[in-house]
C-alpha cells in the first residue's frame, strides 16, 4: 500500500483501497464496509469443483452420451435372440368365380418356418455389440475430460479478467483521487494544466481498458454457462477470491507411464481394436450354415389331387388333411460366395493395423504435449515466485519513489502515472502466471485422462 500526500494538504491517503480525503474516523467505517462487503462476496463464491459437479449432472451432450452406452447395452440383448419366425396362410388354386376360399380351394396350407443360427453367431454377435459398448463409454469419457478441463480452463480466465477489472478500478480510484487532490493547486497555478490532461487521458484509458474487461468477462460468463447447462443469460457465477498454487511432484516419467492406461482416447482405441477383432470372430461363424426348418399342415376340402392314374372311386371324396416337414441350409462356403467373408476379414484386420499405428502416433504426440505442459507449468511457477518477490516489490520502490519524488517537485505527474501503470502491468503478469499454473494442470489432467487432487491421481 502507498502512501500519497497532497500538495496543498497536509494529509495522506491510501492509494487505489480507500478515499483519501475523509476523517480517520469515516476511514475506519470504510475499511470495515469493505471488509463485509469482501466477506460476503467470499461466502456467495463458488468453486471450481462446484461447477464441475453441476456441469456432470446437467450437461446435455454428457446426457446425450450416456444414453449412448444404454442404447448400446440393450442392442447387445437385441442381437442374442433367435430371428423372428414365419407364419404363412395359402389358399391355393381356388376357382375364379368363386369366393369361398376355404373350401373351393385344392388346398389350404398353414405353415410356420424358424431360421436357427448355427456355430454360436448370436453370441459372437453380441460380443461385437459388447464391445461396441466399451467403445461408447470410452466417447463418454473423453468429453467428460474435455468437459472438465474446459470448465477449469474457462473458471481460471474468468478469475483472471475479474482481478483485472479490480485492478483497473484500483487505478481508476487512484487516478480520480489524484486529480481531485490536484484541482485546487491548478486553481491557484501551482500545477500546470497538462498534469490535470494527463490524469484525464490517463483515466480516459483505463475506463476503456474497463468496458472491454467487461464484455470479456460476459463472454466467458456465456462459455461456462454454455458447459454448466445453466441458461446462457445467467450471471450467477461469482469465482473464488484467492487460490492456492497447485503443486505437481509427479514426474514427467510417472506420468507418462500411466498415460496409456488413463488416457481415453488411448483406451478407446484398444477398445476399437477389441471390437474388430470380434467382428472377425463373428464374420468368420457366418461360415458355418444356418439351419432352417419348417413345418406345413394341408388341409384339401376336395380330397386328394387327381391324376390320370387316380381311382374315379373318389370323385366323392371327403376333405382330408396331410403335414409336411422341411430342412434346409445355407451354403456360405459356396466357392461363389465365399469370398464374401474372406474379403470382409482382410478389412477388418487392415482396421486393425490402422489403429495400431494411429495408437502409436497419438502416443507420441500426447507424450510430446506432456513435455511442452510440464515446461509451461515450471515456467509459470518460476514466474510467480520471481514477480511475486523481487519484480513486484521493485516496482513498488519505484512508484514510491516517483511520488516522493513529485511531492518534492523532482518530477512530473507523467513520471508517477507511468511508474503505477508499469506496476499495474507486473500485477497483471502476475496474476496471468499463477492462472497460468492452473491451466498447466488442466491441460495435464486432459492428457493423462485424470484428476490431480492433493497430488494424488483419482481413479
Amino acid at each position: 500500500m502507498y502512501n500519497v500526500k497532497c500538495k496543498m494538504h497536509n494529509e495522506k491517503w491510501s492509494v487505489g483501497d480507500v478515499r483519501c480525503l475523509m476523517v480517520n474516523g469515516k476511514r475506519v467505517v470504510m475499511v470495515f464496509i469493505i471488509n463485509i462487503i469482501l466477506m460476503l462476496t467470499s461466502l456467495n463464491a463458488q468453486s471450481v469443483d462446484a461447477l464441475i459437479n453441476e456441469a456432470l449432472k446437467n450437461n446435455p451432450k454428457l446426457k446425450s452420451l450416456q444414453q449412448r452406452i444404454i442404447s448400446s447395452e440393450k442392442r447387445s440383448e437385441s442381437v442374442n435372440t433367435l430371428p423372428s419366425p414365419n407364419f404363412s396362410i395359402e389358399f391355393s388354386q381356388v376357382p375364379t368365380n368363386s369366393l369361398n376360399i376355404l373350401n373351393q380351394a385344392n388346398s389350404n396350407n398353414f405353415s410356420l418356418s424358424q431360421m436357427f443360427p448355427l456355430g454360436g453367431k448370436l453370441n459372437a454377435m453380441a460380443e461385437v455389440e459388447k464391445k461396441n459398448t466399451l467403445v461408447e463409454s470410452d466417447n463418454f469419457k473423453i468429453y467428460k475430460t474435455n468437459l472438465i478441463a474446459q470448465i477449469k480452463m474457462s473458471y481460471y480466465s474468468l478469475w483472471l479478467i475479474e482481478k483485472k477489472i479490480e485492478i483497473q478500478n484500483k487505478n481508476i480510484t487512484f487516478l480520480n483521487d489524484l486529480l481531485n487532490s490536484l484541482q485546487s493547486s491548478y486553481y491557484i497555478n501551482k500545477i500546470n494544466q497538462a498534469d490535470i490532461l494527463s490524469i484525464k487521458s490517463e483515466i480516459s484509458s483505463n475506463e476503456t481498458q474497463l468496458l472491454i474487461l467487461e464484455k470479456q468477462k460476459e463472454a466467458e460468463i456465456y462459455k461456462i454457462n454454455k458447459l454448466l447447462g445453466r441458461n446462457l443469460d445467467s450471471n450467477e457465477i461469482k469465482t473464488v477470491n484467492d487460490f492456492e498454487i497447485p503443486s505437481v511432484e509427479y514426474s514427467q516419467r510417472k506420468v507418462e507411464d500411466i498415460l496409456s492406461s488413463s488416457n481415453p482416447i488411448l483406451k478407446k482405441m484398444n477398445s476399437m481394436i477389441s471390437m474388430n477383432e470380434a467382428m472377425i470372430d463373428a464374420n468368420n461363424r457366418e461360415l458355418i450354415p444356418d439351419l432352417m426348418i419348417q413345418a406345413m399342415f394341408m388341409r384339401m376340402p376336395q380330397g386328394m389331387y387327381l391324376t390320370s392314374k387316380s381311382d374315379l372311386s373318389m370323385l366323392n371324396a371327403k376333405t382330408e388333411t396331410m403335414y409336411s416337414l422341411m430342412f434346409s441350409i445355407n451354403l456360405p462356403f459356396a466357392p461363389w460366395s465365399i469370398n464374401k467373408y474372406k474379403a470382409k476379414e482382410e478389412e477388418l484386420y487392415a482396421g486393425i493395423k490402422s489403429i495400431e499405428y494411429e495408437k502409436k502416433d497419438m502416443l507420441r504426440e500426447i507424450s510430446s504435449e506432456i513435455k511442452s505442459v510440464f515446461v509451461k507449468y515450471q515456467t509459470a511457477l518460476n514466474l510467480v515466485n520471481l514477480y511475486q518477490e523481487k519484480v513486484i516489490p521493485l516496482y513498488k520502490q519505484t512508484t514510491e519513489s516517483q511520488l516522493t519524488a513529485y511531492q518534492n517537485n523532482r518530477t512530473n505527474i507523467t513520471g508517477v502515472i507511468d511508474s503505477y501503470r508499469m506496476l499495474l502491468m507486473q500485477e497483471m503478469n502476475f496474476l496471468m502466471a499463477k492462472v497460468d499454473t492452473q491451466m498447466a494442470v488442466a491441460e495435464l489432467e486432459l492428457l493423462i485422462g485424470k484428476q490431480f487432487v492433493n497430488n494424488e491421481v483419482l481413479e
